[in-house]
């Protein structure tokens, strides 16, 4: 009578609460569309850059193996969105994204700062008006804050406007202007390619934005709820198990700096 009364319970317990523990699975691997954006993306860089190796990372912890295809940004973009790739890393977020695409979790926290020379006097600020007196130059397309691009056309601020990075940091180092602004990261490692020794550049705080950056998946593709699931998934793992910490701990601002580069001063073209 007691195993009876005992099966009984056992039965309706399971019913009532099913088990939710289980997920469908992808059984294919995954196609990325991605750029160049060193040190975070890039087909050149070890493990084709900090974010691309994590997001490998992640889907690897679930039993999937990704493949990246790098493309200029807005075509890796917009072929996400029609369905061609599986997903695109990596992005900051906006409106006219959401409505085109879904967002993982988020994968990394930038920091979009102001560069100067070491040598120069301190520049500090704490809103865009206090940058008024200063020559600065930024980037065409880059995502900037929305209080800086106020700034602009009120013409508090008049920005030189060029095409790279890599022009404005040229300028900064031949005293064409006195700040510009760009990723933390990405600045210290554009002055590694060009031999400029990073300890000749100074961070003002406090950061211009902290975006944050997200793995997209094109919602008219029927298994992108499923691909931003999994990576999800791997993604808690990797930061349980702490590999997602052992890749960004490799990258602060001595990361790139060779001491037997030759230092030089770019000459700007």
């Amino acid at each position: 009578m007691l195993s009876v009364l005992l099966f009984v319970f056992c039965s309706l317990h399971s019913h009532a609460k099913p088990d939710t523990t289980s997920a469908p699975a992808l059984n294919r691997s995954i196609t990325i569309a991605t750029g160049e954006y060193p040190p975070w993306v890039g087909s050149s860089l070890p493990h084709q850059g900090y974010v691309n190796h994590i997001i490998k990372e992640a889907f690897a912890s679930q039993g999937l193996e990704v493949e990246f295809v790098y493309l200029p940004w807005k075509r890796a973009f917009e072929e996400t969105r029609q369905g061609k790739f599986d997903a695109t890393s990596y992005w900051y977020d906006n409106d006219e994204r959401r409505e085109a695409m879904l967002f993982s979790d988020r994968v990394i926290t930038n920091r979009l700062v102001f560069f100067q020379r070491q040598d120069a006097p301190k520049v500090q600020w704490k809103n865009v008006e206090d940058l008024a007196p200063y020559r600065m130059s930024i980037t065409l397309g880059y995502t900037y804050s929305e209080e800086f691009y106020a700034a602009i056309d009120s013409k508090i601020l008049n920005p030189i406007i060029v095409s790279s990075d890599v022009q404005n940091l040229k300028l900064l180092m031949a005293k064409r202007v006195d700040l510009f602004a760009t990723d933390e990261m990405s600045g210290y490692y554009m002055a590694a390619q060009l031999s400029i020794d990073p300890r000749k550049l100074a961070v003002i705080e406090p950061a211009l934005i902290k975006p944050q950056g997200y793995l997209l998946a094109g919602k008219i593709n029927p298994d992108s709820q499923l691909i931003i699931n999994t990576f999800n998934r791997g993604l808690r793992t990797i930061k349980a198990n702490g590999k997602y910490q052992k890749i960004l701990s490799r990258i602060d601002a001595s990361s790139f700096y060779n001491p037997d580069a030759k230092t030089q001063t770019p000459s700007i073209k």
